[in-house]
């Protein structure tokens, strides 16, 4: 959690010195990434998170107070993070010490080591001098970040075929079931030459020839149309949902797998 600003700001630097510092090459990129960090990613939390990073505030802490935006993150998350407000007086009142490096936050060894321990494990070792921070920076720090929100299905067929879908016309549904299906025979004809026989990089511990096919999910006998007789379960086949993403273990036979209809 403490390192998402500081991470925004050297990608951007990275992204605009890949483009030779020219802005009106690197300005539609930028906006893409500030779109979703005003949406997604701008929240108190990430500046608390940053305000209570050592190896940030005290590489220069008077541009981070001066900032507006950090420290208004910062008293967010406070008021919501503890709801007691005798405490956090005492965490406010305790911040100036941690903005003036007193206490043990001056000792040269606190000094010396913001970037050799992790924000927690600093603030565990020298935060004793302000108690009431020191809990309310372990509680932010050792949240986690996630990317789920920025996560998106690439398997265009998969979500064609999931339950929440539009409805597709009969025929259209058909081709998109014959061409895939199609495409993982021709793939599987095309890597049976160069296929290792047994693979043990490759292996998969689940995988259903170790431990057994898992039982279908309840449903996947149903239609997907009520007036025709496709199911779930043979759309789930023609779209390889059970198969492994890489073969582990050559087949036998010869070629003349057929991919036509």
């Amino acid at each position: 959690m403490g390192y998402i600003y500081e991470a925004m700001d050297r990608a951007k630097e990275a992204i605009a010195k890949s483009f030779g510092e020219n802005e009106e090459q690197y300005k539609d990129v930028f906006d893409i990434i500030d779109k979703r960090w005003e949406c997604q990613l701008h929240r108190p939390l990430h500046a608390a998170g940053h305000y209570l990073n050592p190896e940030f505030f005290y590489a220069n802490p008077m541009e981070i107070i001066r900032t507006s935006e950090i420290m208004d993150g910062v008293l967010k998350t406070l008021e919501r993070l503890v709801p007691d407000a005798s405490c956090q007086d005492k965490i406010n009142n305790q911040m100036s010490i941690y903005h003036n490096a007193g206490g043990i936050f001056g000792r040269n060894l606190a000094i010396r080591n913001p970037n050799l321990k992790s924000p927690c494990e600093w603030w565990k070792s020298y935060g004793a001098s302000t108690p009431e921070l020191l809990d309310f920076a372990i509680k932010v720090l050792s949240l986690t970040c996630s990317v789920s929100g920025c996560e998106h299905n690439w398997s265009i067929f998969e979500h064609v075929h999931t339950k929440k879908r539009n409805r597709l016309d009969q025929q259209k549904l058909n081709d998109l079931v014959f061409v895939k299906y199609n495409r993982a025979l021709k793939r599987r004809y095309d890597d049976y030459d160069c296929i290792d026989p047994i693979s043990l990089q490759g292996i998969d511990n689940a995988n259903e020839w170790l431990i057994g096919t898992l039982e279908k999910e309840q449903g996947d006998d149903e239609l997907v149309f009520g007036d025709d007789d496709l199911t779930w379960d043979a759309v789930e086949r023609a779209a390889g949902v059970d198969e492994n993403a890489y073969t582990a273990r050559g087949r036998g036979g010869g070629k003349g797998i057929n991919t036509s209809a």
